[in-house]
């Protein structure tokens, strides 16, 4: 008894968060990409850092390693 409760479980949950999965779309356009930024140099312009793709902005230094951005 307890082993059919858990599979009917199981295919309800499956088939509802296919149906939500189904139902969800993206409203917003893309943003545009932006360049990688050169590991552990000082950015000349606007770019993504690591492959977290971290926003840093010109004059940063990015730590790919760490995807983070320091001054």
């Amino acid at each position: 008894m307890l082993k059919i409760f858990a599979i009917v479980l199981l295919a309800t949950t499956m088939s509802v968060g296919l149906a939500e999965a189904k139902g969800h779309k993206q409203k917003t356009p893309p943003k545009a990409s932006l360049a990688y930024c050169q590991t552990d140099q000082e950015a000349k312009a606007t770019c993504a850092c690591g492959p977290a793709k971290m926003t840093c902005q010109k004059g940063m230094w990015c730590h790919a390693f760490t995807s983070a951005c320091t001054r």
